[in-house]
């Protein structure tokens, strides 16, 4: 592969020699003082340097500079949904230090949920809801999390025979 590349190389050299308007250039070349040599191999070289500058260096600048252009528009994005995190839900209430069974219940009897039943087991509780109204303790489990960032880990909702009422098994952990 090494000896392919090097023979392509070669053949492509010669076919560039072949060519007159390069012969000619040569020649005038080779017609010229050393000085002259040597100032026209330094301007070959500066236009060399800059041809790469310009094929290389120019678009790894552009990159950089759309690449923090798009990092200070990201920043931007979060610091403003971390301005706004309270307003959706995720802000915990200055009482998030009191019991989680203390926090509910005052939460439950705060909004006319009556809890049938709970239960601690460890750091969550098990909390049982018979018949009670589907808007209001859906309305209340949002406003738990909401509020003081108690959320349901696991829920099961059962229909009942009255209209709008069910029972309620959840798992609530901070």
């Amino acid at each position: 592969m090494k000896e392919q590349l090097m023979l392509r190389w070669q053949q492509g050299l010669a076919n560039v020699q072949q060519q007159r308007s390069v012969q000619m250039a040569r020649k005038w070349y080779e017609q010229l003082p050393e000085r002259d040599r040597l100032i026209v191999k330094l301007v070959s070289a500066v236009l060399v340097l800059a041809l790469l500058a310009s094929m290389i260096l120019l678009p790894l600048v552009r990159a950089k500079a759309m690449a923090e252009s798009q990092l200070e528009r990201n920043r931007a994005t979060y610091q403003q949904l971390a301005d706004n995190a309270g307003r959706f839900g995720n802000a915990v209430a200055a009482t998030g230090t009191a019991p989680l069974l203390t926090v509910v219940t005052q939460q439950a009897r705060s909004a006319g949920v009556n809890l049938s039943r709970y239960e601690q087991d460890g750091q969550a509780l098990r909390i049982w809801l018979e018949k009670a109204p589907f808007d209001d303790a859906i309305s209340w489990l949002e406003s738990l999390q909401a509020q003081q960032g108690v959320r349901a880990s696991q829920i099961s909702v059962d229909k009942t025979d009255s209209s709008g009422r069910v029972d309620i098994r959840a798992t609530l952990t901070r």
